[in-house]
């Protein structure tokens, strides 16, 4: 079942509990327009997102004891996602990702007073010492390592069942991209790589990412993992891969996808 891009004047990406709201329509789904009024009262904060593919979009909140109508769906982020139409993809990950800083930052980090919104801006100020408040994005990097004809996979203790991914990690204070590819490659599974190149970037909502893919070659050492970060890692070959990473729309996947292409 996938959602039903309407041609209506807005969209409205609102959640609960950091779960989507969608509007279950006969088969279909589709995101909530301006016109859906039964949770006007209950919307604890809402952001005007602006306008993609000719419609405007918003992000709105309801809080947890809002009861819901029967027509609306709550879907886990990473499961909409996967109903959701690939062009809403980045809009879904913008209203989130403001939510999320509007409600973290209900409150100046540095002198505690209240912080007012600045109308028409993804801004919060402190009236009282004047520190401003932006969404902020985490850089974080993941890599696909080849060894011939077979590439590294890693499982980490969070992934669902039988899920394998790539080796990844956050950027560091005072990092380039590619010192952290080597910190964390060598951290996660003691192992040393070269020819590192750029694949492709996305924006990520768990918690605040954007993911910087890349792809680089096994320059030597023993697998040896962190067993704090991951619980299982080997060398696998394209026709005998283990269970691929849950989300069919990462970027973790589509670097998987990429390598599988060149075999088939």
């Amino acid at each position: 079942m996938s959602i039903t891009t309407i041609n209506e004047n807005s969209h409205w990406f609102i959640f609960q509990a950091d779960r989507l709201l969608i509007v279950k329509q006969n088969s279909s789904l589709k995101m909530p327009e301006k016109t859906f009024s039964s949770l006007t009262s209950s919307l604890v904060r809402q952001h005007k997102l602006g306008l993609f593919n000719n419609i405007e979009c918003y992000c709105a909140e309801v809080s947890k004891e809002t009861l819901l109508p029967q027509e609306l769906a709550a879907l886990p982020l990473r499961q909409a996602f996967e109903v959701l139409e690939r062009v809403w993809f980045g809009v879904a990950v913008k209203a989130f990702s403001v939510i999320n800083w509007d409600r973290n930052n209900q409150f100046c980090g540095r002198c505690s007073t209240p912080t007012q919104h600045t109308i028409s801006t993804f801004e919060r100020i402190c009236p009282a010492c004047g520190l401003a408040l932006y969404p902020r994005i985490s850089p974080s990097v993941i890599v696909l390592i080849r060894k011939q004809d077979q590439i590294l996979m890693a499982r980490s203790p969070h992934f669902t069942p039988g899920a394998y991914g790539l080796i990844a990690g956050f950027v560091e204070i005072g990092e380039n991209l590619e010192q952290t590819l080597h910190r964390e490659v060598k951290e996660e599974v003691n192992i040393e790589i070269k020819n590192i190149r750029y694949f492709g970037s996305q924006p990520w909502p768990f918690p605040d990412s954007l993911m910087i893919g890349f792809t680089a070659e096994y320059a030597g050492g023993e697998l040896r993992i962190d067993n704090n970060e991951i619980e299982a890692a080997g060398w696998y070959r394209y026709d005998n891969l283990p269970g691929l990473p849950s989300s069919s729309f990462s970027l973790s996947r589509k670097l998987i996808d990429h390598y599988l292409a060149e075999y088939k």
